[in-house]
């Protein structure tokens, strides 16, 4: 079974294709285009409403892509490029109709707001400040991931240096912040998820709303569960406990999930956070850590009917996290994974490190195999020099 793949880091846009395993193959990821990029595309976004176009930021400068993607021949031609846009936006999403795309600006603090009813011809609507200069007086900006919750009404923004989450409301006119959401000083919140996940079909019809968010935090090294309750143009945000994404033991060598910087370094911070389609599981990289290689972190997501010993209670409640163990990445700084299209594997993108992408396969208890299937050594990729970033972004495309 062959899959494609978009890979990127500063100064290139890859495509690859991944051979899974089959009776007579070995798993293997090859390079098909290696196209060079003035800047940084740490993020990429494909339109859903058109799947041969490729958005890209430049985390580097301040400057939207746009590009045309033909998977049939391996290759990427710009189409647009747009110089308006915030510095150092590290992130894109769009809503589920296409017709908008948020960029999230760590560097400025901002939030750009994208029309792209014509998706070859995004046009900025309006930048946000993260900011409130009130409430965050005092504070750095610096917003990291918009993601919208399966109802396609709101967008989540989650912001780095004010501690806070920002609730915008599509359906308004210039999708306005309508709630924030503060979290403990010093969490540093990056990417969160919804729960549950979108269902089959609701990628682009509007689906049920979400119960829970799962807040990952850079600083705290730590996943925040917050119960959801959706009002009338506003989502409530109630904090229901928050689980370290490190595995300690309780001396017998059994997994506890406590906390766990303090010897694995004082600069320790978590990375991405990806739930699975079935919503049972939950993965977040750990990064920046003191040891040889880093890891992928796995949760079970364990529910009311899930938990005897749980007695349910009000709505919202009920929902509690368990670390289950770490997985190695075989390299260094996992800054971003996904999971595959059909939930089988976690692709790795490791900036540092022996090996620069890496195909992580799922058992069907959720857990890791510690062994990756494939990859990509940082050696074939990073020629030294200047040039010294391994992959910050890897998905399955096809």
């Amino acid at each position: 079974m062959l899959r494609r793949l978009l890979i990127s880091r500063p100064g290139h846009i890859y495509l690859a294709t991944y051979s899974s395993s089959s009776s007579s193959t070995i798993p293997k990821i090859t390079l098909d285009l290696d196209l060079p990029f003035a800047g940084n595309p740490s993020w990429l976004a494909i339109s859903p409403t058109d799947p041969s176009l490729l958005y890209a930021v430049n985390e580097s400068g301040s400057s939207l892509h746009l590009f045309e993607l033909d998977l049939k021949a391996s290759k990427l031609t710009q189409i647009a490029q747009r110089d308006n846009a915030s510095e150092g936006v590290c992130h894109l999403e769009f809503n589920k109709q296409g017709t908008l795309l948020l960029g999230s600006s760590y560097a400025q603090g901002a939030i750009d707001i994208w029309n792209t009813e014509d998706p070859r011809e995004p046009r900025l609507v309006t930048t946000l400040p993260s900011k409130d200069p009130v409430v965050d007086a005092g504070r750095a900006p610096h917003a990291h991931q918009a993601v919208v919750d399966p109802t396609g009404r709101f967008f989540v923004v989650n912001d780095l240096g004010t501690d806070s989450m920002l609730v915008l409301d599509a359906l308004r006119p210039h999708v306005p912040v309508v709630r924030r959401v503060t979290v403990e000083t010093g969490s540093g919140p990056r990417h969160g998820v919804f729960y549950p996940g979108a269902q089959e079909g609701e990628e682009v019809e509007g689906g049920k709303p979400a119960t829970h968010y799962f807040l990952l935090c850079e600083t705290s090294n730590r996943v925040e569960v917050f119960a959801l309750k959706y009002r009338e143009g506003d989502i409530d945000f109630t904090p229901q406990g928050g689980y370290s994404t490190f595995v300690s033991d309780d001396g017998d060598g059994n997994a506890t999930g406590d906390e766990g910087v303090p010897k694995r370094g004082a600069f320790a911070a978590a990375g991405e956070i990806v739930l699975s389609r079935d919503s049972r599981h939950l993965y977040t990289s750990n990064r920046l850590t003191t040891d040889p290689t880093e890891t992928i972190a796995h949760f079970r997501v364990i529910t009311t009917e899930d938990d005897e010993d749980d007695d349910g209670g009000e709505e919202g409640k009920g929902l509690k996290l368990e670390l289950v163990g770490e997985t190695s990445t075989r390299g260094k700084h996992p800054r971003m994974f996904s999971l595959s299209k059909d939930g089988s594997e976690l692709f790795v993108g490791n900036e540092e490190g022996e090996w620069a992408v890496v195909v992580l396969r799922r058992r069907e208890d959720g857990t890791l195999e510690e062994e990756p299937v494939a990859g990509i050594l940082m050696e074939d990729v990073v020629k030294g020099g200047d040039d010294e970033k391994g992959p910050m972004f890897v998905l399955e495309v096809e």
